[in-house]
């Protein structure tokens, strides 16, 4: 069970960083280009949700140790 619990946090962190730190980048660039203080923030919270969320991903996977 440990092995299949590390594969699948192995492959969620891949698609968090993907995903989420892409749309980050995106929303923070475009903000910035287009003078947009709230997208460029929302830019922000999204890199910072992700990166908790890359976080809790190693805390789940410690639980199936």
């Amino acid at each position: 069970m440990g092995d299949l619990a590390k594969d699948l946090m192995d492959i969620a962190r891949k698609l968090i960083i993907v995903v989420g730190g892409g749309a980050g980048i995106i929303n923070i660039v475009k903000g910035k280009s287009d003078e947009n203080p709230k997208l460029f923030e929302e830019g922000l919270a999204t890199i910072g949700i992700a990166g908790a969320l890359y976080a809790a991903t190693y805390a789940i996977a410690a639980a199936f140790k």
